[in-house]
Order: structure tokens, then C-alpha cells, then sequence
């Protein structure tokens, strides 16, 4: 040893029993062990101070609940059934019930749900429990077929019922009534709320998913028009389109308009008016925002820009489809690639591909089939089949592979309507999220693979023949 002054100094030796050495190791560890502890090892998911929470998901479908769970530190997690999350760090923790479509081969059923409990803030070694209820959306989980007759406005059919075909009896039904009545047009918002044209009576409606499911008579939003409704479209800031065919024009009504409707109320000013000299009647929107509107006077397809209609004011078409096959053109809708097909009350179904689309010169359609007397709204369904409205009792269905074929006829499926009336609007409502599609709600399925033309002859077109849309008189 060495003293404060630099000298040396011995010490005695004294000789240590083993034990005692034993016993200075075991306590030396430990005192590591404890020192470890109090040098803040403890983080906020050990045991001793970590939260948890327990969350409840009720649904009538095993597994269709989609609740995200966000809290501290980033932490995110969805859950599609019961859970309990174990090892949380404390502090605030939230959850949304989002909306859940079903997995299905035709048609999905939308889920929504409603949160209890959140949000909720946990304290160190504290259980929070939050509740997710799910319940089924009116009117999901169907094709809507828009009639026209005196027993249903319109009609829906599940899943099932498409799978079987045949004559089907509705499992949905929407203003029942005596009078003549009418659906043109259909078109879903991101709340699955029906709007509809009614091209006989010159009425615009819409019906809430309540209403579809309790098969209600009277819309909840109603209007007159001065001219005739008939095709409509929903773009992805909610904006609602209609085209007037003896008007010769396409109507915007802004989304912070339709928010305001309700009840029945005076024709409202549109926020846009489009020229469109062609008799309008389908519309669609493509993935890109443009807009397409089919010609029923003029076999012409209009094609009005994303950017055009953004600007406002005088709005030209940026392009056009022109032929022969487009003859009294009724139904659009994009399949999943981008391929745009139209239905004709000449029974045309025609194709149009994507990459033609994007040709300047686009020329001849790819496919051009006929496959009934009359098409009128068509839409496609999770798998990629194609389904018309014929203004008979029967809705066709073409399969993918018919599509890429032409083999057309017969339909791979025919679902005819109990009631016998004819059959007008088509619409699938299968999804809560804005999507650019027509009012098919095309979501999923393959795109037909359009490899060479398949056209049949063209038919003999005069423009402006004085024929109106389901053979009904001019007013």
C-alpha cells in the first residue's frame, strides 16, 4: 500500500475461509442484478409498469372488423376480431372502426362499425378496454337493378342469387308502389347512399342505406328536373354528375351542395354545365379523372379531362370515340385495367382498351359484339364479369373469358327479375371508399385480355334519327 507521502506501508496477510469467498461472489452478483434495476432497466413494457388493453370487436361476420388502434411511441395495430394488447407504454391511446368489404367472388357486403371507449388513457400497470360494434350496411352485398314498371323501383340481389341465376326473387326491394316509376341511372357515394335518375318522370333521388334495407318508398332527397336525367357518376372528392339527354348537357353538383340536401327541394343550380350536343347518357370517370360521356343521338363517346373540369367555366371535350358501334350508346364502365366498354341500346357491347385510350389515334374499338336486343347500364363484379341491364327482365352476365373471346352468346349467366319488368339502371354496392369508377363500382377482377379485334359488322347508323332512350316519345 502507499501512503499519502509516498511510503510504503505492509499490512499483515490474514487468510479468508472459502465460504467467505463463496458468499462475496453470490452477493456481488445480486448487487450487479439491483444495480441493473435501479439504472433504469425497467422499461415501459416490462411487466411491473407496462398498460394493457383489451379490445372487444362484435361482428356478425367472423373476422370482418377493421379497427386501428394508434398510441404512443408510433404504435399502430388493426385488429379484425377480439384482442387484448399486452406490454403497452402508457399514455393516450385511440381507435376508428373503419369499414370492412367482405371477400366475395361477386359482390362484397360493407361493414360499419361504431367505437365505445375511445379514446382512452392508460396509466402504468392499468387494463383499458374499448368496444368495436359491427353491424352489415343496408343495401350491401348487392347488384341494384333499377326497374321499370309499377311494383319496385329498384331491386337487389345477393351474391348468391347472381351465382344461381335464373329467376330470382329480390332479396332487397326500394319504393314499392302503383305509379309508373323508374330507374335510369344509379350511382353509390362513399356512405352507400342510392342516388338515382328517374328518366320517365324527370326526378332525381337518393335513399339512404337504412332505406335500402327497410325497402322504403320515399327518398330522403328528391327533386324535379326541367330536363331528363339519366346517366350518373361520383368522382373521388364526392361531386355528383348527371347528364341530361334532351338537355344535351352534363350537370356538376358540388359535394358541399348534396351535403346540404334533404327532403324534397326546388332543382338546384348546378356549379358546372357541360355542353355535350351528342344526347348524354352514361358517364364515367377513368383513373385518371377524365370523364366520359356515351352518345345516344351521335355514335360518339366524349372524353372531358381532369383538368378541364378542375378549371370550370366553358368546357370542351379534350377527345372523342367515334364510330359506327356506338350508335345509341347507353352504359359505360372501366373494368380494372383500364379498358372501357360500353353498352348500346342496339345490343352492342363495346370495347375499348387502355392503351387505346391513351392513343391519340384510336381507332377502331378492339371488341364489338352484339348479345341482346338492347344494353343499357352494364357493371362489373369482383371476378371481372360484365352484366347488363337489356330493358327486358333479363341482366346478362359475360364472363373474362367471353370478353377475350367474343364469344358473347349465350350469356354465361342470366338472371331474370320475378316481377317481369323491364330492366334499366345497374349498380353494385360493394364498397365505402371514393373510387373514379362509373356507376358499376368496378372494384376487383381481371381485365379482360383484349388481344386482337373482335368485331362483328357494323350497324347502320343515321344520327339524329328521332329514337330516344327506351323508345319513350319526346316531352
Amino acid at each position: 500500500m502507499v501512503t499519502s507521502r509516498g511510503s510504503s506501508l505492509s499490512l499483515p496477510h490474514v487468510e479468508v475461509p472459502m465460504e467467505l469467498h463463496a458468499f462475496a461472489r453470490s452477493a456481488s452478483v445480486i448487487a450487479c442484478v439491483m444495480a441493473l434495476a435501479g439504472c433504469g432497466n425497467r422499461d415501459a413494457t416490462s411487466p411491473a409498469e407496462s398498460a394493457t388493453l383489451v379490445v372487444t370487436v362484435n361482428t356478425p361476420i367472423p373476422d370482418a372488423g377493421a379497427v386501428k388502434v394508434s398510441g404512443p411511441s408510433a404504435f399502430s395495430r388493426t385488429l379484425a376480431h377480439t384482442d387484448t394488447l399486452r406490454g403497452l407504454v402508457a399514455g393516450e391511446y385511440d381507435a376508428v372502426a373503419a369499414n370492412y368489404a367482405t371477400p366475395d367472388s361477386l359482390v362484397s357486403t360493407v361493414l360499419t362499425g361504431v367505437i365505445t371507449g375511445s379514446p382512452v388513457t392508460l396509466e402504468p400497470a392499468q387494463t383499458g378496454m374499448m368496444t368495436a360494434n359491427y353491424a352489415i350496411r343496408g343495401g350491401s352485398g348487392a347488384l341494384w337493378v333499377g326497374k321499370w314498371g309499377t311494383v319496385n323501383l329498384a331491386e337487389g340481389y345477393t351474391s348468391p342469387q347472381l351465382a344461381a341465376a335464373g329467376t330470382a326473387t329480390p332479396a332487397d326491394t326500394l319504393g314499392a308502389g302503383a305509379s309508373l316509376r323508374n330507374i335510369s341511372g344509379m350511382v353509390f357515394d362513399t356512405a352507400g347512399n342510392l342516388w338515382a335518375t328517374d328518366y320517365i318522370n324527370q326526378r332525381i333521388m337518393m335513399f339512404t342505406p337504412a332505406q335500402l334495407a327497410s325497402g322504403a318508398s320515399a327518398p330522403v332527397v328528391e327533386f324535379s328536373t326541367a330536363k331528363e336525367p339519366w346517366g350518373m357518376a361520383m368522382d373521388v372528392q364526392g361531386n355528383l354528375w348527371v347528364s341530361y339527354y334532351n338537355g344535351n348537357y352534363v350537370a356538376e353538383y358540388s359535394a358541399s351542395q348534396v351535403a346540404t340536401w334533404s327532403g324534397s327541394i326546388s332543382e338546384p343550380t348546378p356549379v358546372l354545365v357541360i355542353n355535350a350536343n351528342i344526347g348524354p347518357l352514361g358517364l364515367a370517370f377513368d383513373a385518371h379523372g377524365n370523364l366520359w360521356a356515351a352518345g345516344f343521338d351521335v355514335p360518339m363517346t366524349y372524353e372531358f379531362s381532369a383538368a378541364a373540369l378542375a378549371a370550370g367555366g366553358t368546357v370542351l371535350p379534350a377527345d372523342s370515340l367515334v364510330s359506327a358501334y356506338l350508335a345509341h350508346g347507353s352504359g359505360l364502365a372501366f373494368d380494372p385495367g383500364g379498358n372501357l366498354w360500353l353498352g348500346t341500346e342496339l345490343g352492342y357491347v363495346v370495347g375499348y382498351t387502355s392503351s387505346q385510350l391513351a392513343d391519340t389515334a384510336r381507332g377502331l374499338p378492339t371488341f364489338a359484339q352484339t348479345g341482346a336486343s338492347r344494353v343499357d347500364h352494364i357493371a362489373f363484379d369482383n371476378a371481372g364479369n360484365l352484366w347488363m341491364a337489356t330493358e327486358t327482365p333479363d341482366v346478362l352476365m359475360l364472363s373474362p373469358t367471353q370478353l377475350a373471346s367474343g364469344n358473347i352468346v349465350p350469356a354465361a349467366r342470366t338472371l331474370t327479375v320475378a316481377s317481369g319488368e323491364r330492366t334499366f339502371g345497374l349498380g353494385f354496392d360493394v364498397h365505402s371508399t371514393a373510387l373514379p369508377l362509373a356507376p358499376s363500382y368496378s372494384l376487383a377482377g381481371r381485365a379482360p385480355n383484349l388481344v386482337g379485334a373482335s368485331l362483328a359488322p357494323p350497324p347502320s347508323v343515321t344520327p339524329h334519327d328521332g329514337v330516344t332512350p327506351g323508345n319513350v316519345p319526346r316531352r
